[in-house]
């Protein structure tokens, strides 16, 4: 029988050594519980320094105007906290929010408080469909967002002035990967705090990495050989029968372990390089998602998940063996969410661990890519909204402030571990936050496009061909109608 402590002498060898809106949607962290004890030390950060506004946006006086925020409810932290808690994060957004408000002459105010992800819509509808401007800025999930792409309730940010996408506080490329024609309904920035902590990742065990002599993989990332095809490598021998009964469980060791959550999966393709459906400037539809490529994606992740002698995988799309075997010290490699770094079954893990990119397909592929969880909250802005010039400034200069000062807490919170911070892997989830993708056929699936049929293709490989075929047409039909509503709204 092997120990933790003994199993590398155990015959273990390394070869180099949110539901339906419940499967992805719902997955969500309740982080302000566990942050509020930590002392994090961020003299370097905005939150400890004079004032300091690193956007464009003219000087402006919308005196003393409310932007009304409506905002699914929040397991970890809000648009707009009430108040200073002595929480690291809470504080900033406290800070910096006043600091937006006595700027521009206006307050926040966060309407209904706590209204459950699957209200929001039908919240948003009605006062669309009275007519009422109730709201300035939505924030909700981004499948239940995507869904009402076609239901004429929400403008353009192409609209709004002062937005400018080409900034590091929005997602890389969203204008043209996300529009459809003059017409981007949906918006993600570090205003956001869940646009960080549900981005996919993947962590491994640091302290059983060198107990395994694994090369150093922060280099192996650095150049540019951090592949499925490595992982699968090193993930393969890695599993040992710790408890010695001749039977896989949760006591014993793993090199891979994760969940089949739809999202999830969903990151692992677009890793890959992997895209789902893509449309042109004149608005013409194709399904990359058939193509050789994208197949050889779907194979490696299945092959991971599947065929991997030393994976395990779980069906519990909540956490599954994320918040139970990883911090345990029995998983070697791991999908994650940088959320998932700040709760209590992380802050209390024995072992060292560090953050790494999701695996590129192969080492031509020239970046890595990620997605954040369709469960995060992402901005919208209601068809009958007016002052689009406050919402344009204030969501300009809240993302920048965000991008400087709260993102660098929420990542030296993260990466501290029993007081200490990994320097390096504070620098890659920095990177992995910059490797975040949108587009099109992701904002917009509302649970209809392929994100929630992936699962079904990765348990069943030898049909994967077979089965899109089969599916194409009822996206298609989806899609195209979006797209004739988007832009007869127009």
């Amino acid at each position: 029988m092997c120990d933790k402590n003994r199993m590398f002498s155990c015959g273990t060898a390394v070869l180099l050594a949110g539901l339906l809106l419940a499967a992805c949607g719902s997955e969500s962290n309740d982080l302000s519980t566990q942050t509020s004890h930590i002392e994090a030390d961020v003299t370097e950060t905005a939150a400890q320094t004079e004032p300091a506004f690193y956007d464009s946006v003219p000087e402006l006086n919308f005196g003393g105007v409310e932007l009304r925020i409506l905002q699914q409810e929040q397991p970890n932290y809000y648009i707009d906290e009430p108040e200073a808690t002595g929480d690291v994060v809470v504080d900033e957004i406290v800070r910096r929010n006043t600091e937006l408000e006595d700027r521009f002459n206006f307050s926040f105010n966060l309407i209904d408080r706590g209204i459950a992800y699957d209200q929001v819509a039908s919240q948003l509808r009605n006062a669309v469909n009275a007519g009422e401007d109730a709201y300035d800025l939505i924030f909700n999930q981004i499948f239940n967002s995507g869904s009402l792409a076609a239901s004429g309730l929400l403008r353009s940010w192409t609209d709004v002035p002062y937005i400018d996408l080409e900034q590091p506080w929005y997602t890389k490329s969203i204008r043209k990967a996300a529009s459809v024609g003059d017409r981007l309904l949906m918006l993600e920035s570090d205003m956001v705090l869940s646009y960080a902590s549900q981005t996919w990742l993947m962590l491994y065990n640091k302290t059983d990495a060198a107990a395994l002599d694994l090369p150093d993989l922060y280099q192996i990332v650095d150049d540019g050989k951090w592949t499925y095809d490595l992982l699968y490598e090193l993930a393969s021998d890695a599993y040992s029968d710790l408890n010695g009964d001749g039977a896989r469980s949760d006591a014993d060791y793993y090199g891979f372990a994760s969940t089949l959550g739809d999202c999830l999966l969903a990151s692992a393709f677009y890793a890959g390089d992997g895209r789902m459906v893509s449309i042109s400037d004149d608005l013409v539809l194709s399904y990359p998602i058939v193509e050789e490529h994208a197949i050889d994606v779907l194979g490696k992740i299945s092959a991971l998940f599947n065929d991997n002698p030393g994976a395990i995988k779980k069906n519990d799309a909540l956490r599954g063996t994320r918040m139970s075997l990883f911090p345990m010290g029995n998983i070697l490699f791991e999908f994650m969410q940088a959320g998932d770094l700040l709760l209590g079954q992380m802050r209390e893990m024995e072992d060292e661990f560090g953050v790494l990119p999701m695996p590129k397909y192969d080492e031509n592929q020239k970046e890595h890519y990620t997605l954040i969880d369709g469960g995060a909250d992402i901005m919208t802005i209601p068809a009958t909204a007016t002052n689009l010039e406050l919402i344009g400034a204030v969501v300009e200069v809240c993302s920048a402030e965000s991008y400087h000062g709260l993102m660098p807490i929420f990542m030296n919170l993260a990466m501290e571990q029993k007081g200490t911070r990994d320097e390096e892997s504070i620098s890659m989830l920095r990177y992995v936050l910059d490797s975040r993708v949108v587009d099109f056929a992701y904002l917009y699936d509302g649970t209809r496009g392929f994100t929630f049929k992936l699962n079904s293709l990765i348990k069943n490989p030898e049909k994967m061909v077979s089965t899109l075929e089969k599916t194409i047409k009822s996206v298609d039909k989806y899609y195209v109608g979006l797209i004739e509503e988007m832009t007869n709204a127009e």
